[in-house]
């Protein structure tokens, strides 16, 4: 068996709006890049289950719940102006969450070593009483209170490489002093939310840290943000354990964005984060599934990243370098390290 997994479910497939950026096509485009990769030999795929609703009370109010349910119950409809259910779709977000957490305890307890959830809808968006942005349940907030739980796991830190702000995640962990939140993105553009001095409240001051980036920041601004900012404020945190919100919409060619990343910047960045876990976490990491609208650059991209998990290099880039010339983001990096002390 192999020590890296991923988890897929049908009911993924069902929740689905055709021509909405965020419909089945992306999972399916996914699925099949990892058949036609050969890797499927190389991983273990894990059951999926349903969330229980105590699990999903970690995070969202019973009454949300309860309202997601009927409005699946009734056939679906919209939870707010881009976040469209069906009948299937209340099952599918469970499912999502639920199937984000057997991976997660699967690494915890052994013998998996890491793996990719391959769940939708996303999550990173929703908040405690209300969808927003495609964004049903926050899988990766639940996820991530429900380790806690668990005696091996004292601290969780969570990497959001989503070219938009997972203001849900922020909001549904920002109560809690052992868990860290780590956004790049691009500034200002939806949600409008991961300014420079969102660093967490009270108790929690200094456990979010937000980079909001101007457009066209590509491979080699990435690089620098990581080596400067981020990978030493994760060491400095020291996590038992690492969840990556894997959005591949920072992509240079994605269609609701404005960034530079390549598939081959995308590949730097899983490996760098794969490497941390390895130093900081016995290897424990977890990649969940957020966005990404380019079915291309989607799934090359979700492939490479299960490359890192498996120690693989052969990473594929068909579609290259951005153009765009790269800013300045000098001033950025100086004013990150003042701000968190690094």
């Amino acid at each position: 068996m192999s020590n890296t997994a991923i988890v897929y479910d049908p009911i993924f497939i069902k929740h689905d709006q055709p021509g909405h950026p965020e419909s089945a096509k992306r999972l399916e485009a996914i699925m099949n890049k990892i058949s036609d990769s050969g890797l499927i030999n190389k991983i273990t795929q894990l059951k999926s289950r349903p969330a229980t609703i105590e699990e999903v009370k970690f995070c969202h109010s019973e009454d949300y719940l309860e309202r997601v349910r009927e409005v699946c119950n009734t056939g679906g409809a919209n939870l707010d102006t881009d976040t469209y259910t069906n009948k299937y779709s209340f099952d599918a977000a469970m499912v999502a969450v639920g199937s984000l957490i057997e991976l997660t305890n699967a690494i915890i307890n052994g013998p998996t070593k890491n793996g990719f959830a391959l769940i939708r809808p996303p999550g990173h968006h929703a908040l405690k009483n209300r969808a927003m942005g495609f964004c049903i349940f926050g899988n990766v907030a639940v996820a991530a209170k429900v380790a806690l739980q668990n005696n091996e796991i004292k601290k969780v830190a969570i990497v959001d490489i989503d070219v938009h702000h997972g203001n849900g995640t922020q909001a549904l962990i920002e109560d809690n002093t052992n868990i860290l939140y780590i956004s790049t993105h691009q500034y200002p553009f939806y949600p409008g939310t991961g300014g420079l001095k969102e660093i967490g409240k009270g108790n929690c001051e200094g456990t979010s840290m937000n980079i909001p980036l101007p457009t066209y920041v590509g491979d080699s601004g990435f690089r620098t943000i990581y080596n400067e900012t981020i990978i030493p404020k994760i060491e400095k945190f020291h996590p038992d354990i690492l969840f990556v919100s894997a959005g591949y919409d920072a992509h240079w060619d994605d269609p609701l964005a404005n960034m530079g990343l390549s598939l081959s910047g995308y590949s730097w960045i899983s490996e760098e984060l794969v490497k941390i876990s390895d130093k900081l976490c016995d290897s424990k990491i977890v990649f969940t599934l957020e966005g990404g609208y380019n079915l291309e650059s989607l799934s090359f991209g979700v492939v490479n990243s299960i490359r890192a998990l498996l120690g693989l290099n052969d990473y594929d880039d068909p579609m290259g370098n951005s153009t765009y010339e790269e800013p300045d983001i000098n001033s950025l990096i100086k004013d990150l390290k003042k701000i968190h002390q690094l």
